[in-house]
């Protein structure tokens, strides 16, 4: 079992679309699935800008931008 981060932004579209996906496969795996909006922390905004949404496995980047559910599947074994 992994820690996940769902790294999301208000009124980001992509975001609402894998968000559902990415928790949907977090349940079936066992993972635990934490979602954090970029603009609450100044270090992740830095980090990441307007590249969202990113999955973080255990601190390290899996998936950013738009993927698919077959990504999703092969980055959250």
């Amino acid at each position: 079992m992994s820690d996940l981060l769902f790294l999301t932004r208000d009124r980001c579209l992509l975001c609402v679309e894998a968000l559902p996906v990415v928790a949907a496969r977090a349940r079936r795996r066992g993972h635990i699935l934490t979602v954090v909006d970029v603009d609450s922390d100044p270090g992740l905004r830095d980090r990441f800008g307007n590249r969202v949404p990113v999955v973080l496995v255990d601190g390290e980047e899996v998936l950013s931008g738009r993927f698919t559910a077959a990504e999703v599947r092969r980055a959250l074994r």
